[in-house]
């Protein structure tokens, strides 16, 4: 990786790779896209990926110029050969502050407005035709969806790996796994915990100034102060 692409953000990285994946034929953009999904979605720091995907790319460019494939440069099996790649480039930990902090404080502030956006509009309707009550105030239970939120997008991360190098129907199988899986613990959780979990007695507008607040609050730390930080 020469000094010019080394001082390159991860976004132009990434804008780089999707313009230079063009001069691909389709066997070979095919075979590569899998692996880049794959590798995108493994639990390594982002940048490092990043520079290992052009890397791969100019190595399988200069290949496919000699009349070579893909496979005659990454092999048989793609997927072995990525893992092999994870491995030398080391895994990232699981808690990894900026990343956690990136999505708590997303969840946080989607949790405060939405709250207030169904208790202004959608709850007063079905309360108008249907009798169900209006909330009284925020549930608590937010702040460890948020606390959850990396295990979340970990989970989301292992089931995309999962469907690459598979087949149509496996790739369907896989996608529609990982909602049926969030939908279901969401319910268990909240059939085990409906009463224990407290309500926080907040108005509705201030779910929503609170959730207008900490969404400026993100952004000013997240595009301003830690804009050249690797998140993921």
């Amino acid at each position: 990786m020469n000094q010019e692409t080394r001082r390159m953000t991860v976004e132009d990285m990434a804008a780089l790779n999707n313009e230079r994946r063009l001069q691909l034929n389709e066997e070979n953009r095919k075979y590569y896209e899998e692996m880049l999904v794959y590798l995108r979605m493994s639990p390594v720091e982002q940048r490092k990926v990043e520079e290992l995907l052009l890397e791969m790319l100019d190595h399988l460019l200069i290949a496919q110029r000699e009349g070579r494939t893909a496979q005659d440069v990454f092999g048989d099996d793609p997927e072995s050969y990525c893992k092999e790649v994870i491995q030398t480039l080391g895994r990232q930990r699981l808690f990894h502050f900026p990343r956690f902090a990136f999505i708590f404080s997303t969840v946080l502030y989607v949790g405060f407005l939405s709250d207030a956006l169904f208790r202004l509009t959608v709850y007063p309707l079905l309360n108008h035709f249907y009798g169900v009550p209006v909330p009284e105030g925020f549930k608590a239970d937010w702040f460890v969806m948020a606390a959850l939120g990396p295990l979340w997008i970990e989970g989301m991360m292992f089931f995309m790996r999962k469907s690459t190098f598979k087949g149509m129907g496996a790739k369907i199988g896989w996608f529609l796994l990982l909602p049926v899986i969030s939908v279901g613990g969401f319910l268990l959780w909240q059939y085990i915990f409906k009463d224990a979990v407290p309500m926080l007695p907040i108005p509705a507008w201030m779910s929503l100034a609170i959730g207008a607040a900490l969404w400026s609050i993100h952004r000013l730390v997240f595009k301003g102060v830690f804009k050249h930080v690797d998140i993921f």
